[in-house]
């Protein structure tokens, strides 16, 4: 009988410390998503649902520490580790058709391939360090971009340095299509994922009549 105690409490109390380790792990899980969250929306309960999307990639990245691993897809294993291949940008130009139409995202869209064509959208990844100019594999006249390096850096951080906010830093500034602007170049800017890979793509500003760029 006092054998049978002993084992009872001993799992009792085995059963109380998985508990405590699982309920820890949570707020740890539940506090790294919220201050990724906050990171780009300012910590504003009124954050615009525009940005919404952006968050929920951004909660995945806070996960991951800002290096997301994602699972790898049989069919186009490239696109999944390197921005700068052939099966990315064919992926990235397949993407881009299949939404030209789309009443919300249509006219980014279309704008991104214009800027492909003209060799002018560049798609970068802090986290490899790499930044290219993009091209139609499909399009014999289009040639593949030069690589290069830029300064490696988690999401997190390279999204807050790159997305521009409005005035008094309450929201980011997005324009009439949707896009981002880049904050160093001043360029519209698109930041998603595709095949479980992360990019950032920027492509010259819209000019309004008056020479300068459109504004949201």
């Amino acid at each position: 009988m006092v054998n049978n105690i002993n084992s009872l409490r001993l799992h009792n109390t085995q059963l109380a410390l998985r508990t405590l380790r699982v309920g820890n792990a949570t707020d740890e899980d539940t506090s790294r998503t919220s201050r990724a969250s906050s990171l780009l929306t300012g910590g504003s309960s009124g954050s615009s649902r525009a940005n919404s999307k952006l968050s929920v990639l951004l909660e995945g990245l806070s996960r991951n520490n800002g290096t997301t691993k994602a699972a790898v897809q049989p069919a186009t294993p490239k696109v999944v580790n390197d921005v700068t291949s052939n099966d990315f940008m064919k992926a990235l130009t397949a993407k881009l058709k299949a939404s030209v139409n789309d009443p919300v995202n249509g006219k980014q869209a279309q704008a991104m391939l214009t800027a492909i064509k003209n060799g002018t959208l560049s798609v970068s990844d802090p986290t490899k360090g790499v930044t290219t100019h993009a091209w139609n594999p499909d399009d014999k006249t289009s040639k593949a971009g030069k690589t290069e390096k830029i300064a490696q850096a988690n999401w997190n951080d390279f999204l807050k340095d790159h997305l521009k906010r409005g005035d008094g830093g309450s929201g980011l500034t997005r324009t009439s299509d949707g896009s981002y602007i880049d904050k160093p170049t001043g360029q519209y800017a698109f930041f998603g994922n595709l095949n479980g890979k992360y990019y950032f793509v920027t492509w010259p500003a819209e000019v309004t009549a008056s020479g300068k760029p459109a504004s949201a």
